[in-house]
């Protein structure tokens, strides 16, 4: 395997990883651990890119970042765990994390393009937890699946395919709601975990974009907030708008 290969499959790895961040079953580091678990991964990963921050931007590195992460989880019960995840994504849905939540589209065309994606490449997503389509963690997936395809590719021009495939994904279906799922988790939960997984997600998701160069919109001043109707909470309504704030 080459040097590209192993960089794709790491990165695959880490997008799982952080699928698992947002599951129950998640195995917690040992105590008293930061980042050490997955120093190698972060550095066949993103190599150099895994030690720096933006400073302009209050953006930590992904190093630091997955380590705030580690060092919350030492500290949280599962049952604490439970209950905010039960407010943030299940009860309530303080923050729901599905696409159609936040962008002012007709929810059946976001669908049924993210369906054209998966089926086009034989992707399934996770059953067992009846996750949506549009589903941060259901998208994520299908990421993770497009590197591991592109790391095992037998060309290039094979390569080449998944990439263009994994960037026009990302385009559509990504970029312009992940870093507004980010700030409303943040925002929402009452737990530091969630808000360092927040903090993760959009770190990662940025420096993996700024790696491949995936083409996107420049984010908007202001990061929509879902509104979510209680009859149909995959339903998109018409999102208030806030100011963005750092965390």
């Amino acid at each position: 395997m080459n040097e590209r290969s192993v960089t794709l499959a790491a990165q695959a790895d880490l997008v799982l990883l952080t699928v698992e961040m947002l599951r129950p079953q998640w195995d917690f580091p040992a105590e008293g651990d930061q980042a050490e678990p997955y120093d190698e991964l972060l550095r066949y990963a993103l190599g150099d890119a895994a030690e720096i921050s933006d400073e302009a931007a209050n953006r930590p590195s992904p190093r630091s970042a997955l380590a705030e992460v580690v060092r919350c989880a030492n500290q949280l019960s599962y049952e604490d765990w439970s209950d905010e995840y039960w407010r943030l994504f299940d009860g309530a849905q303080a923050c729901p994390l599905n696409q159609a939540s936040y962008i002012r589209r007709d929810k059946g065309t976001i669908l049924g393009d993210l369906s054209g994606f998966y089926h086009a490449f034989g992707f399934r997503g996770s059953t067992v937890q009846g996750e949506r389509p549009d589903h941060l963690l259901c998208q994520l997936e299908f990421v993770a699946m497009m590197l591991a395809m592109a790391s095992q590719a037998s060309d290039e021009p094979s390569r080449q395919t998944v990439m263009q495939a994994l960037s026009g994904f990302a385009c559509d279906h990504m970029h312009d709601w992940l870093p507004a799922a980010c700030w409303q988790m943040c925002e929402a939960t009452h737990v530091e975990y969630f808000a360092a997984v927040s903090q993760w997600i959009f770190v990662l998701w940025q420096t993996l974009s700024d790696g491949h160069q995936w083409p996107s919109d420049l984010l908007p001043d202001n990061h929509l907030t879902p509104i979510v109707d209680p009859d149909d909470p995959y339903e998109c309504g018409a999102p208030d708008l806030h100011q963005i704030r750092s965390h």
